[in-house]
């Protein structure tokens, strides 16, 4: 294993899952494809990922009915200076997120020197530095991901309405993307997850599964993922205030 401090000598490669219906967004379109301030919502994500100078290259894994789309038209209407390898998705996320990793596996050269940064492809406004500290985190134990801590007083209720209890919210957080790991450990404990029948909601929770530790870093407050129209607004409103900071010489470290 080549020494952590060398970043130099590790693989990056962002999995970028798109593979959902946008039933909550109330959308003929799915969600990835929606248009957000005239670019495709999909296309601000893979960006993020495009301009960081540490990803070396791009999985995006979507499903099989889109995958001519993207291919020949989304990939032709935008261009990207890193590689983006277009797969097909699977019946559910965990699926679709070991097509990545096969993926992954196929383009490396040593799964034990080689990042993933799982990623929803539906959060375009992850940033720079909030890749570096997940990068960073899980070059230390090789899993890391973002989260935010939870400051409102959380409820337990039942399916008629009715509080149950208040949950105590000391060391209860919410989890992010991206989610990076060292392939090899990912590789194994999603391969454990197959074999025992389980299925997280995350890949941290896959990993958990497995036993392996996985580490936190501080996510972002405008890494936000898009599932309701509502979001679309809040979206609008972070895309404009970002191109305004841009033409006023703003410091953009405000939405880090």
């Amino acid at each position: 294993m080549p020494d952590a401090e060398n970043k130099e000598s590790f693989k990056n490669i962002a999995v970028v899952v798109a593979g959902g219906k946008g039933l909550r967004m109330q959308s003929t379109v799915k969600k990835q494809f929606i248009d957000l301030e005239g670019v495709p919502l999909i296309v601000h994500t893979l960006g993020a990922f495009d301009t960081h100078c540490r990803v070396d290259e791009i999985i995006l894994v979507v499903p099989e009915p889109d995958l001519d789309f993207t291919r020949n038209d989304l990939m032709h209407r935008f261009s990207f200076s890193t590689p983006v390898h277009i797969i097909k998705g699977g019946v559910t996320r965990q699926d679709s997120v070991g097509n990545g990793l096969d993926k992954a596996l196929e383009i490396c050269a040593q799964p034990e020197t080689t990042f993933v940064l799982i990623h929803d492809g539906v959060r375009p406004f992850v940033d720079e530095k909030l890749v570096d500290r997940c990068l960073d985190g899980a070059l230390k134990n090789g899993a890391c991901i973002p989260v935010l801590g939870i400051f409102d007083t959380v409820k337990r209720g039942d399916k008629n309405g009715k509080i149950i209890c208040t949950l105590d919210r000391d060391g209860l957080f919410r989890a992010q993307t991206p989610q990076v790991f060292r392939l090899d450990l990912i590789v194994k404990a999603v391969s454990h997850a197959r074999n025992t029948g389980f299925w997280g909601t995350d890949e941290a929770s896959v990993c958990e599964h497995a036993k392996l530790q996985v580490d936190m870093v501080d996510g972002g407050p405008f890494n936000i993922k898009l599932t309701s129209p509502q979001d679309l607004i809040f979206a609008g409103l972070i895309i404009r205030a970002k191109k305004e900071a841009a033409l006023t010489g703003q410091s953009s470290s405000f939405f880090s």
